[in-house]
């Protein structure tokens, strides 16, 4: 299945583009043809992930196989050593499930080789070059990403040494989603105080400038729903 883009008028089109160029950051509501956003929805809730967080200074993918033969207490202590090293260092907790890395090995289920291809190919890319106005952009890498309770990301800003890359994207997928449920893409600013944050609107597509200071907010024990999304970078070769 090939996603379809919605229609955009041309002032909603330079009222993105204002908005990005302002702020370094914006919203493309309603992105994807309605239907299209919600097969994406279902295949991503029915696909297998790994749990992604920090150890150390580096990365680590802890396969859900692996956790799932842990005893309570080691899920636990585990859990506990990944809240403590969030309270002064960057660190993040969530389920991932790798859909670039799956194409390139030629392991991706085919709604995923196919959403590559479309974020990769002509008609997206020159939408994403014309509203940030960056003709540079070739690629757009991709990973689905699931927030679920007690799951966050603290602050970064996306830069990375030779990666290239200009814009981050983040292509909501969870049909309803309330502000209190947390999972807020929240932008950090000069002063201290959050400057403005992004609910996870299903079927938005979120922008946002690299470098940016920001995070994604824990989402609340009572949270009805997870956070589903694409997520990614708009890169330069």
């Amino acid at each position: 299945m090939t996603p379809n883009l919605a229609p955009l008028t041309d002032e909603r089109l330079a009222a993105i583009r204002e908005r990005l160029s302002r702020t370094g950051r914006t919203q493309i509501d309603g992105v994807l043809a309605s239907a299209d956003a919600q097969t994406l929805y279902k295949a991503a809730a029915a696909a297998e992930y790994n749990v992604v967080t920090r150890r150390g200074t580096g990365h680590v993918d802890l396969p859900a196989a692996w956790l799932a033969s842990l005893q309570p207490d080691q899920k636990v202590a585990l859990g506990h050593a990944v809240q403590a090293s969030a309270q002064a260092d960057f660190q993040y907790l969530y389920d991932n499930h790798p859909i670039y890395d799956l194409v390139e090995a030629g392991q991706a289920a085919p709604v995923w080789r196919d959403l590559l291809a479309f974020l990769n190919g002509p008609v997206f890319l020159n939408l994403m070059r014309d509203v940030t106005g960056e003709a540079q952009i070739a690629l757009a890498d991709a990973q689905l990403t699931r927030y679920r309770a007690g799951h966050f990301l603290t602050e970064h800003d996306d830069h990375a040494e030779g990666k290239n890359r200009f814009f981050a994207y983040v292509l909501n997928l969870t049909p309803v989603w309330r502000i209190e449920w947390g999972g807020l893409l929240a932008f950090h600013g000069a002063d201290g105080n959050v400057s403005e944050a992004f609910t996870p609107r299903f079927n938005t597509l979120n922008l946002l400038k690299v470098p940016s200071p920001h995070s994604v907010t824990q989402v609340a024990l009572s949270a009805g729903a997870e956070r589903i999304s694409v997520t990614g970078w708009l890169r330069g070769v």
